[in-house]
Order: C-alpha cells, then structure tokens, then sequence
C-alpha cells in the first residue's frame, strides 16, 4: 500500500493535478490519500503509517520551507514514533513552487529530511519542481505546439513517471529538480510580475 499525503495548497500557488499524475503512474498499487490540515482522523492515519511500503508527500513550498500545517502534521507523526508507532514505509517527496528554478525546493528537502531522521524513517527520493506558474503538461496538445514561450507546458512525464518508479519498487535515489526549460527564466518572471499586477491593479 501506498500511503500520499495531500499537502494541499499553499502561498506558493496552485497544484496543477502533481498528485493525480503521480497516482496514473502508481496504478498497480493499493493507494490511500490523506489530506493534511483540519482534523485527520488519526487512529486511520496512524494505521496507514504503520502498513505503508511507501509514503509520499506532495505540497507547495512556502517561504522556502514546509508550510506550517505540514509541520504540524509531521510533528504529529514524529511523537508517534517516539510513542512506540512503527514506520517501515519509505519516506518521497514532490514539492512544488513558484520560483523558476526546481532547487528551491532544496531547502524545504532539508527539512523534510530532517524529519526523516528524526522520525527513524528511511529517506527514498525527493522531486523538486520549480515554475509552478506554468501549467504542467504530460503530453504537448498540437494547440499548445502553436504557442511559444511561457504559454506551454513544464513536460512532467518523464520526471513524474520515474519518481513513481522509486516509489512502486520502494527504491532509494537521488533527489531530481527541474525547472520550466519550455520557457526561459526571464520570460517566466515577467510573466509571473504581469499576473501579479493584473491581480493587484
């Protein structure tokens, strides 16, 4: 079983579907979602930990760290630990944010590491994924083929497909970043500056 844990969405803007890309590629494997924040139903959660050969967390970054009621979250789940819970499960990470470059992310990777080692739970694989402003795509549409620049997609096939790979075969690996190559960095920000003064005008 695999275990995601929905971060949901953060001051680093929208999930663009990472969580459902993830599941069409973990489609052999039993999948059960948590959605962090409120109140979880723990004596579930807590069960799922202890009979998850995976467990996967997709969220957005947030002033370069975890948001906070992803901390709270984890916090939770390290006093489990502490408290005799046992975690076998590996632990992966998707995070995603609005900075173009994908290595942003690495400092909210630390953190999550971090935690990792505390919790005494074995580190498998993070994906990091920058420009969270550009719409994902799996596949280039013959649409999007017309347009130049920012307005196609980030290809998150081949990265998402691999990742998902490290988890179905619970498989440790080397962190991944990527950024929008479709676009380059100075067309990105400018776009991103354009929306946000749209929105603030």
């Amino acid at each position: 079983m695999i275990l995601l844990l929905n971060g949901g969405v953060s001051l680093a803007g929208d999930d663009f579907g990472y969580l459902d890309m993830l599941k069409e590629n973990i489609a052999s494997e039993e999948i059960v979602t948590v959605l962090i924040g409120g109140e979880p139903d723990w004596e579930q959660t807590h069960r799922c930990l202890e009979e998850a050969a995976a467990i996967v967390l997709v969220c957005g970054v947030c002033m370069d760290g975890v948001p906070s009621h992803v901390l709270r979250f984890l916090e939770e789940v390290e006093q489990a630990v502490i408290g005799g819970e046992s975690i076998p499960g590996k632990f992966y990470a998707i995070l995603h944010t609005d900075l173009y470059e994908g290595e942003q992310t690495g400092a909210a990777m630390g953190i999550l590491k971090n935690f990792c080692r505390h919790a005494n739970i074995t580190w498998g694989r993070g994906l990091g994924i920058g420009g969270n402003r550009v719409k994902p795509t799996k596949k280039p549409s013959p649409l999007s083929l017309l347009w130049q620049g920012c307005h196609r997609g980030i290809r998150l096939d081949v990265p998402i497909m691999e990742h998902a790979m490290f988890i179905r075969e619970q498989m440790q690996g080397k962190d991944d970043y990527i950024s929008p190559s479709c676009v380059s960095r100075a067309n990105y920000m400018r776009r991103v500056n354009h929306t946000g003064r749209k929105k603030h005008a």
